[in-house]
């Protein structure tokens, strides 16, 4: 049996019928239906689908059709709908079912932030950082020297104000070959996400944090969270979504 997620461009499948959490990402140029009819997953997210509004738990009790479609989840303010992310929030809960706080869920283009409490989605907001950090190197997300990271972390922490600043002269310094690309993406990194938790302070303010991604998306938050004494829990993504579309699975009715 599959489960998948659907980003407009690429069905990404996990198996459930093994301990194998590691996800097969399946390009499809021809569209969902194609790619529902070449792969056949019975469970589906990050589809059109009527969105639940918040709080709620992050699946519904019962699912149906075939596939049967995950609905996201919505918030009216401000504007926020997850995609695919209820999957893995699902996941997590499933593992952790005591835990009350923040989890923080970083991917390539942007980061979702969600509040937790007694197995329920309170609240979300999501941040773009990826995708800014992307417009401008094409490393995207990245950490190389942590010192420089949680300089230009804090410089922008205590002044968001500043944050195009310090792009703008982080591209003028690759261009000049003063600072080599990767080392100025992770620095652009570390400005936007000092941005970021200044603009959501108020929401993992002390507030247990669970940070749920790749190794790699996970280790500029670890820095940046850790630096302000955040109590942190990690967990891999793929081991959360494969956990959320088992708990899914068990909601499939005829």
């Amino acid at each position: 049996m599959k489960a998948g997620i659907w980003n407009g461009e690429t069905l990404r499948l996990w198996s459930l019928d093994t301990q194998d959490t590691t996800p097969q990402d399946i390009p499809c140029q021809a569209g969902l239906e194609a790619a529902l009819e070449a792969h056949a997953p019975i469970i589906l997210a990050g589809s059109p689908a009527a969105a639940r509004g918040l709080p709620c738990k992050p699946l519904p009790d019962a699912l149906q059709g075939s596939p049967a479609h995950i609905p996201p989840l919505s918030q009216d303010s401000p504007l926020t709908v997850t995609n695919g992310e209820e999957v893995a929030i699902a996941g997590f809960i499933a593992l952790h079912p005591k835990f009350d706080g923040i989890l923080c869920l970083p991917a390539d283009t942007s980061t979702l932030w969600v509040h937790v409490s007694a197995e329920e989605v309170v609240s979300m907001r999501r941040v773009l950082t990826g995708a800014l950090v992307s417009a401008l190197f094409t490393e995207g997300l990245s950490l190389k020297e942590v010192e420089p990271f949680k300089d230009a972390l804090s410089d922008t922490m205590s002044r968001p104000e500043m944050a195009a600043l310090r792009l703008g002269s982080l591209q003028a310094e690759t261009a000049q070959h003063l600072l080599d690309t990767p080392e100025a993406a992770s620095r652009a990194t570390a400005a936007l996400i000092g941005a970021e938790l200044a603009a959501t302070r108020a929401y993992w303010l002390g507030q247990p944090v669970a940070l749920i991604g790749s190794a790699r998306l996970r280790a500029p938050y670890r820095v940046a969270l850790e630096s302000q004494f955040v109590p942190l829990t990690e967990a891999d993504e793929t081991a959360m979504y494969h956990a959320g579309f088992a708990q899914a699975r068990e909601r499939i009715t005829a």
